[in-house]
């Protein structure tokens, strides 16, 4: 038999009487490395504050989601 990632949170759930919480973070962790397998399909790297360094990289992919998370500025670019 097999199960869908709906029926196992829901087998969990009240098996474990996850907190609700709980679940969701499992299921934007799940998302994420879903999306390590892909290519986004728009990037948009954008300066956040010169004087922090750090570039603010927002990516569009596949799916439509969206995500976003800071690097700092590469050496060779300054």
């Amino acid at each position: 038999m097999s199960w869908t990632f709906s029926q196992v949170t829901v087998i969990m759930e009240v098996m474990w009487s996850l907190d609700p919480e709980i679940v969701r973070q499992l299921a934007h962790i799940r998302e994420m490395v879903t999306l390590q397998h892909q290519t986004p399909t728009r990037e948009w790297p954008l300066i956040v504050e010169e004087s922090r360094e750090e570039l603010l990289i927002v990516r569009e992919w596949p799916n439509g989601s969206i995500t976003a998370y800071t690097m700092p500025v590469p050496q060779d670019s300054k």
